[in-house]
């Protein structure tokens, strides 16, 4: 069972799994945002995608468990289990509060203190190294019951130095747990500062490895490599497997992001609705392969890659619906193992109800069609069999075209929705500007009827014209030109990073403003605010703040 979430949708969920443990922080006024942001996309694609549990059924005899040994990421595991619907949301706020069920560790669930523990929750946290222990009892337990049932374990790279947890994992090496998975939530800082100047870890594979596990590294905020961690691990049989997922504390609020300041240090509750928008202004950049020299569009990817970009978008061509033709769907499946980053297809062919099924044999990870076309009943079917193979759905509108009135209905499950900044058909063309008014519009009507997903700007993104695509609130910006008509990539994403972060910053302040706490923030955010300083031509306001 469990929940089989789309890409966009599994990234908007922990998104909100963020938002209320933030929340819930400032609420209390203590608490560890830097643990449980690090954490986030560990336990959410565990619970809104790889585990299989039922939030109407707790106790589901069948249901994989998951141990929360680092238990003092306790807010973000609680919003982890609120958003998948173990309990509302709202709850969060009552965080450490008397009577609260949600204190600051994690209490396991029972019917003896059903007013004091939450649904969901195997394990009573508190003292460091623990987990790992009762992970392998429950693995061992689970193995003479004949069942089938996967434990996971999320531990920390603080608490890696209680000897505890090296006893347990030869223990798991010597019993052969192959149904027990381990997750290090490797952000590298404790309760005292860094892991390395406290008492080093490195080499960390070398030595899960020595103990006899299989161990894969990842990047521990990438969905899809931690998804594909999971995937492997299953595989494996007769060892018990370790996943280093390779996260920053406090990740998701720039302030806050590898610092060890804010381990367990709650922000001020007035910073709340700022906190807010930041972490809902999350940009994904998407390069566009069919740009730039024509080279081997593996090599793009790789290059593309190794600069970190989120997505890797595919204008997919036919030569009828638009005057250019470029690849299909075989190409797509022939590209489909050179990476694990995800597949953002645009499909610009005519009639593609009677293709989707050959782009979901490629395995996309988002299919867009445009509105036109297709007819309202053949969109409907495409959304449908995109959803049922969880493939984030989206349709694209043309520069002139309106958001059409039968999208109302669809638009709780549409995860995207392109908004053509040039007319499509060919690549390296220069932004229409009319089409920012536009954005801004759609956005709003689109928000008024129930849609959560995310925006996309597609066409002539550049350096030049990301900042008033994101203030017109696309999130999503397909660079194709800007990256791969650079000889220098690595530059000029950097560069297109730099352009969304500099608007991201001049929207806080904006926000901080409106709020009456414009100082108060420059004073929490200066370090960040630095090193853009002359941009947001604040220098004067910085160097009065001490």
């Amino acid at each position: 069972m469990g929940l089989d979430l789309r890409y966009l949708e599994l990234k908007r969920k922990i998104r909100e799994v963020r938002m209320w443990a933030i929340q819930g922080i400032a609420e209390a006024g203590s608490g560890h945002p830097g643990a449980s942001f690090s954490a986030a996309e560990i336990m959410g694609t565990l619970y809104f995608r790889r585990m299989r549990h039922d939030p109407k059924n707790p106790s589901w005899d069948e249901r994989d468990y998951f141990i929360n040994s680092k238990a003092h990421s306790a807010p973000g595991y609680y919003s982890t289990l609120a958003v998948a619907g173990y309990f509302p949301p709202e709850e969060i706020k009552t965080l450490r509060k008397l009577g609260s069920r949600l204190q600051g560790h994690p209490v396991r669930y029972s019917d003896h203190q059903k007013h004091h523990s939450v649904p969901g929750i195997e394990y009573s946290g508190g003292s460091e190294g623990i987990g790992l222990s009762v992970g392998v009892g429950i693995a061992l337990a689970s193995r003479l019951d004949g069942k089938k049932n996967r434990v996971y374990v999320m531990i920390g790279d603080g608490e890696s130095n209680e000897g505890q947890i090296w006893e347990a994992s030869m223990a798991a090496a010597k019993f052969k747990l192959d149904n027990l998975v381990a997750v290090l939530d490797r952000n590298r800082i404790q309760q005292d500062g860094f892991t390395e100047d406290i008492m080093p870890l490195d080499p960390t594979k070398n030595k899960w490895e020595a103990f006899n596990w299989q161990v894969f590294e990842v990047d521990g905020h990438r969905v899809e490599q931690l998804m594909d961690a999971f995937s492997r691990a299953a595989l494996i049989k007769d060892k018990p497997v370790m996943i280093i997922a390779n996260t920053v504390k406090g990740n998701g609020v720039r302030h806050m992001a590898n610092s060890p300041q804010w381990h367990g240090k709650a922000p001020s509750k007035k910073h709340t609705p700022v906190l807010l928008e930041e972490l809902e202004s999350e940009f994904l950049i998407a390069p566009s392969i069919i740009a730039g020299e024509k080279e081997n569009y593996e090599d793009k990817i790789k290059k593309a890659e190794r600069e970190g970009v989120e997505l890797i978008h595919l204008d997919v061509m036919d030569g009828r619906f638009v005057p250019n033709s470029t690849f299909l769907a075989d190409t797509i499946k022939k590209l489909r193992p050179v990476t694990t980053l995800p597949f953002d297809a645009h499909l610009m062919i005519e009639k593609p109800i009677d293709h989707i099924d050959e782009y979901i044999d490629a395995r996309c990870d988002i299919i867009t069609v445009h509105a036109e076309a297709c007819t309202e009943k053949e969109f409907a079917v495409i959304q449908e069999r995109c959803l049922a193979a969880g493939i984030s759905p989206g349709i694209a509108i043309n520069p002139k075209t309106d958001v059409p009135k039968w999208l109302y209905p669809y638009l709780p499950d549409l995860d995207i929705v392109i908004v053509m900044s040039v007319n499509p058909g060919f690549a390296g063309q220069k932004f229409i500007p009319e089409t920012l008014p536009k954005m801004v519009a759609v956005n709003k009507e689109l928000r008024e009827h129930g849609f959560k997903g995310y925006i996309e700007a597609d066409g002539g993104i550049d350096a030049t014209t990301l900042q008033p695509v994101y203030d017109a609130g696309a999130r999503i910006f397909v660079a194709g030109s800007a990256v791969y008509g650079n000889s220098d990539i690595h530059s000029a994403v950097i560069h297109l990073r730099h352009k969304a972060a500099v608007t991201l910053e001049k929207r806080l302040l904006e926000h901080s403003t409106k709020l009456g706490i414009r100082a108060d923030w420059m004073k929490a955010r200066k370090n960040i605010l630095i090193p853009y300083a002359s941009e947001l031509a604040i220098e004067e306001e910085l160097n009065a703040i001490k």
